[in-house]
């Protein structure tokens, strides 16, 4: 901690060195009297605590949230998807490095093509892995999609990406939370999500996809979530196992 609370509001011994920019102390501050260099008071809009939802309502928020696998036809404005983003950033990073990378994939039909490139890499999955429940896994996909269904992406009219250089340390870590951010906060704006996993793994073991994506060479896919507008509503919360925890 960077800010002695016997005292006035000032930067304890070594607090430059230390310093991870995270703003705690322009946060902390009551009176404002706290600024960092790069992050001018003016940029640090006050806290609103009236617009805070109260346990209760997040309890129930998060346990309403669906994974969405059926869309409408309809796609989310561009204005709305990177209202998403931007509310993302403000996830927490290790050591406030920020290292989290977005793509958007916006266009219906690339998402589409991007899925198929999918089905082939489940396709070579088939001749070339020996383990027999992975392949009628990938058969079934194929078969899925050789009857006109996205198993992939689900027909979703949009695709968002995380990626980071892969040896950083969190960077996985970093990626996954501000995608979690990004999907509850598509849920309070009446879109649904769902993870692409089939996606993300293939995107770092499939050489077409990846030179269909064209990351940085030196960057990892940390995840993806298919975005739209959902198709059915839901007016129930479904049963869960009990949690697995170990008191110590």
């Amino acid at each position: 901690e960077l800010i002695d609370p016997q005292a006035f509001p000032s930067p304890v011994k070594n607090a430059e060195e230390n310093c991870l920019k995270c703003g705690h102390c322009v946060a902390i501050c009551p009176l404002g009297a706290l600024t960092l260099k790069d992050m001018p008071l003016d940029e640090c809009p006050p806290l609103q605590k009236e617009l805070l939802p109260n346990a209760e309502h997040i309890r129930h928020f998060l346990k309403a949230r669906r994974s969405i696998r059926r869309f409408k036809e309809k796609s989310v404005p561009h204005e709305l998807i990177n209202d998403l983003i931007d509310t993302a950033r403000y996830a927490p990073t290790g050591s406030n490095k920020q290292q989290v990378n977005w793509m958007v994939v916006e266009n219906p039909a690339e998402v589409r093509q991007l899925a198929a490139i999918v089905i082939d890499w489940t396709r070579l999955i088939i001749q070339q892995v020996p383990d027999k429940e992975i392949v009628s896994r990938m058969e079934r996909l194929a078969a899925r999609w050789n009857d006109g269904v996205d198993p992939i992406l689900q027909g979703a009219p949009h695709l968002i990406l995380v990626h980071s250089q892969k040896d950083l340390p969190s960077a996985q870590t970093d990626c996954v939370i501000a995608l979690t951010y990004l999907e509850l906060y598509a849920s309070a704006q009446g879109l649904g999500t769902c993870w692409a996993g089939y996606f993300t793994s293939a995107a770092n073991a499939y050489p077409p996809l990846a030179q269909a994506l064209n990351l940085p060479a030196e960057h990892h896919c940390f995840g993806a979530v298919m975005l739209g507008y959902p198709r059915y509503k839901y007016t129930r919360i479904p049963k869960r196992n009990a949690p697995l925890v170990t008191w110590r």
